[in-house]
Parts: structure tokens; C-alpha cells; sequence
């Protein structure tokens, strides 16, 4: 159960789920120095089908004498007992490019996840820590290995509500702060200096064996695309997008986007022309050196 306010203890929770006749044990979870609410808790029901229950026909409506909504999703690990040596080896994959719409149970529930994998049992949504509102991708996992390999196939580009699925193996869970981290940056970026009219986006951090059509597959979904580009011998590109709003919706969805093995870093690149009419060239983005005798920024 999460998007919990802080003023919402173990009390509360347990009396709430007892007014709407569920008998229920509730564990809230709690920062370990400060004892402040996480903002989540597990709730444990007497049996599978109290929990399923639950889960179709309380998830998203809402919770008494507040503006809030349940926000309900199957547990992975971390419950009641909270045993790690009881918990099943899980194996994730990354949906992307979801509409805002979309919510946990729909993605595991509606998108045909769960009906087409028996082991896909749950799902995760990013979203913004100031809104609360969907980040366009997500996360489903998975107990078995070779349903999550079939799901990489078979689900991407399959339509969840008004848009394909952008499907990809996701990070380790030791790695994906590290995916938050710099998908968080996206809006900085944004607001990077630049012309109003720029509307390409320099990509760093690529592998070699990435191709240029491999690439702009990864970035089509965001909008028509004039020009893809991987300098020879180079771990980065250039995707030049016909509008500027596609362009900030790629640098928004896919700063920190893992391709192949490596974490992928986009920033405005900078495109002029060499002849009226000649062919687009791109400029690698100015880098900042700090010089170690003086101690003054230079641009290279």
C-alpha cells in the first residue's frame, strides 16, 4: 500500500482496512535513524483471494475523509515477516514510453502481463516525488527467467492503451539508483543553454556494437527524426528530432536509459551548417575542466 501520509501510523491503517471489513495485519515501514513513515506499508490478508480481492475492487478509490486513493499493488519481498531468505530470485524488465494514464494494476493486469506470464507478479510506475505523477515507464518483474526472456519478445510494441510498449531488460536492482539518479537530471537538462530552435540530442555512453538503426529505434517513439548519427570510433550519437518537443521528451524519458550494458547520458548537442544548403555536422557538447594552478573553470 503506498502514497501514504505521514500522519497515517499503524493505528490508522489497521483501523481503516477494519472499516471496510477487512481483517488484515499492517506493517508500516519506517526510516530506521528517524522512525518517519516511508510512505508504504505491507498489508496482509487471510488468504490469496482476500488479497485479490482487494486489489480489483478497492486499488484506486478513495480512502475515507481524504483526497487520497488506495494505491495497491502485489508485495515483492519486504512483507510482513520480511525474511530474505524466503524470497524467490526476481528478473525485471523496463516498459517505457507508457501513457500517464496507466497505472500499476493496469500495466500488470490490463496490458495482459500476468494473464500471458504466470510468474510476472508485480509492477512498478516511476513517478515525479513532487507531483506524484507518472514518469512514462516503469518496471515489471518476474519469478521466472524464460518468461521474462518470452516477455522482451512478445510485449514490445504491443499497445497499452494509446501507445506501443517500449520493453528492454532492466538494471540489477543495485544499479537502478543509479538509473533514478540521472533520469532525475532530465529537466536540468532541458533548461540547458541552447538556440530555441535546436532539436538535436547528443547521446553518450554508447557501446560500439550499437548501430545507428538500433538507435533510432530506441528514439522513434518520441517523434519523427530527421537524422541519426555515430561518429566512427566514438561512444556517443546524434538524433536530430524534426520538433523541439521531441527532443525533450526523449532527453526527459531517456537520460540514464541502459543500452546493452552501459547507462546512456543525452545533453543538447549543437548542430551548423558547413554550406547553405550542405550536409547537417555535429559538435560534441563544451566541456568544463577545472585548471588545477588557478582553479578557474575553462570551456574545451
Amino acid at each position: 500500500m503506498g502514497n501514504l501520509e505521514a500522519w497515517m501510523d499503524e493505528r490508522y491503517l489497521q483501523e481503516l482496512w477494519t472499516s471496510i471489513g477487512e481483517n488484515v495485519v499492517v506493517k508500516l515501514m519506517r526510516d530506521k535513524r528517524t522512525s518517519i513513515s516511508e510512505g508504504y506499508a505491507f498489508v496482509g490478508f487471510v488468504s490469496n483471494m482476500a488479497a485479490q480481492r482487494a486489489l480489483a475492487t478497492i486499488h484506486g478509490t478513495q480512502i475515507p475523509d481524504t483526497n487520497l486513493s488506495f494505491k495497491l499493488n502485489w508485495a515483492s519481498g519486504g512483507g510482513i515477516q520480511d525474511k530474505k531468505e524466503d524470497r524467490l530470485e526476481e528478473f525485471s524488465l523496463f516498459v517505457g514510453d507508457l501513457d500517464t494514464e496507466v497505472d500499476e494494476t493496469y500495466l500488470l493486469v490490463s496490458s495482459f502481463f500476468q494473464h500471458r506470464y504466470p510468474s510476472c507478479h508485480s509492477a512498478k510506475i516511476m513517478t515525479y516525488p513532487t507531483t506524484g505523477q507518472s514518469r512514462g515507464f516503469g518496471f515489471v518483474r518476474f519469478h521466472d527467467p524464460i518468461e521474462q526472456q518470452e516477455a522482451l519478445i512478445e510485449m514490445s510494441g504491443m499497445y497499452c492503451k494509446s501507445r506501443p510498449l517500449r520493453v528492454s531488460l532492466a538494471t540489477p536492482k543495485n544499479n537502478q539508483l543509479r538509473y533514478q539518479q540521472l533520469s532525475l537530471k532530465a529537466p536540468a537538462l532541458i533548461q540547458q543553454p541552447t538556440s530555441p530552435n535546436n532539436t538535436t540530442v547528443f547521446v553518450g555512453g554508447l557501446l560500439s556494437a550499437v548501430t545507428e538503426d538500433e538507435l533510432r529505434c530506441y528514439f522513434s517513439p518520441f517523434g519523427e527524426i530527421n537524422y541519426v548519427k555515430i561518429p566512427p570510433n566514438k561512444s556517443c550519437g546524434f538524433i536530430q528530432f524534426v520538433s523541439r518537443r521531441s527532443a525533450e521528451v526523449a532527453m526527459e524519458q531517456m537520460n540514464g536509459f541502459q543500452i546493452g550494458s552501459s547507462r546512456i547520458r543525452l545533453s543538447w548537442g549543437r548542430t551548423h551548417q558547413e554550406k547553405p544548403h550542405g550536409p547537417l555536422t555535429f559538435a560534441y557538447p563544451p566541456h568544463t575542466t577545472t585548471h588545477p594552478d588557478t582553479g578557474l573553470n575553462y570551456s574545451r
